[in-house]
């Protein structure tokens, strides 16, 4: 059993060491570093610096481009769309929002210096997570008919190229599969490009899980890549408070998607990952993490990634209440998987 937790809201030295150190001792075999557009800017030494300090100790370095063009999940936010306005997505009714294009060249340009910067880093995992288009919920936005993101102008090009007509302003099945195509064409160009840039590093990919959104040709096609090494996906139960996100009951959902993941994983021969939500929970709400855990146990998930460390105790919006309680918790769980892992090595 691999077990993992990320790491974020710190970049100076003597902490990060401190908490690397016990993040180590709750049994962790690696570590996610998120690497947002702050840190591609003004702090890629200390970015460095910590990497070296998580493989002293033993951990395996991920780098996720933390909302980086607002694309991906994350708690920070984007200057590239303010600075790139052509770059960013339209809506279907006119309207800018200020998330970039993934298909824009001057937005791929931007992540081919990530991918650089963390890969010159020493970063051995890149983390594409959650790559989405706009998203209304996730902007605390009540859902509209017929108004989603048709891309930047550049991508409405492309579309008049592969349909010969402009694009509608309702959603149809063609629209549906473009915006599809959109995130499935911009996550094989980032993971072939990170394998250019350094062959040795490994992709990771978490995609969302969509309930209303099965057999999810996505999920399917992205595994089948070559350039991708590991599958993940996050069934975070619950929302944030400060977003309309939705929230789900456990069965059904959770213990759904731990086994869809480690079916796609064996079909397609892909190390996979689930991410156990560790944010955003009321006290009463900790024994959810013990029965997502039994979930993950019972569908034979092999690496497991908390969302993160010390309940996200950084971050008040979406701390978890008793964040360090539920931190020791989760430590229990790890200690008890290393040693179960043990014993059946054994």
């Amino acid at each position: 059993m691999k077990l993992g937790t990320s790491y974020f809201g710190n970049r100076w030295l003597n902490h990060a060491e401190a908490d690397l150190k016990e993040i180590k001792a709750a049994h962790c075999d690696w570590v996610l570093h998120t690497y947002d557009e702050v840190d591609l800017r003004f702090n890629q030494e200390n970015l460095k610096a910590i990497t070296a300090l998580s493989h002293k100790l033993g951990l395996k370095v991920y780098f996720s481009p933390w909302a980086v063009g607002g694309i991906f999940g994350g708690e920070s936010l984007s200057a590239f769309t303010g600075y790139h306005p052509d770059a960013c997505q339209l809506l279907s009714n006119g309207e800018r929002t200020p998330h970039a294009c993934p298909a824009h060249p001057e937005f791929r340009a931007y992540m081919k210096r990530w991918i650089e910067a963390a890969c010159a880093a020493g970063g051995d995992v890149l983390f594409w997570d959650e790559p989405h288009l706009w998203i209304a919920a996730w902007e605390g936005l009540k859902e509209r008919k017929d108004v989603y993101s048709v891309g930047s102008k550049y991508a409405q090009q492309l579309w008049a190229k592969r349909h010969k007509k402009p694009l509608p302003k309702t959603h149809t099945p063609e629209v549906d599969e473009f915006r599809e195509w959109l995130l499935y064409d911009f996550l094989k160009w980032a993971t072939e490009t990170a394998k250019k840039v350094r062959p040795s590093v490994k992709n990771a990919v978490c995609l969302l899980p969509h309930l209303d959104k099965w057999p999810n040709s996505l999920w399917e096609k992205v595994a089948a890549l070559d350039s991708v090494d590991i599958f993940a996906t996050d069934p975070y139960w619950k929302g944030i408070p400060t977003a309309s996100a939705v929230k789900h009951p456990m069965e059904g959902f959770v213990d759904l998607f731990a086994g869809r993941l480690v079916d796609l994983g064996r079909r397609h021969r892909k190390e996979t990952q689930i991410w156990l939500q560790l944010f955003a929970l009321r006290k009463a709400d900790h024994k959810d993490v013990d029965k997502a855990i039994a979930m993950f146990e019972a569908a034979g998930v092999t690496n497991i990634g908390a969302w993160g460390y010390r309940a996200c105790g950084a971050f008040s919006n979406i701390a978890s209440q008793d964040a360090d309680g539920l931190w020791k918790r989760l430590c229990g769980h790890y200690a008890r998987l290393k040693k179960s892992g043990a014993r059946k090595r054994g």
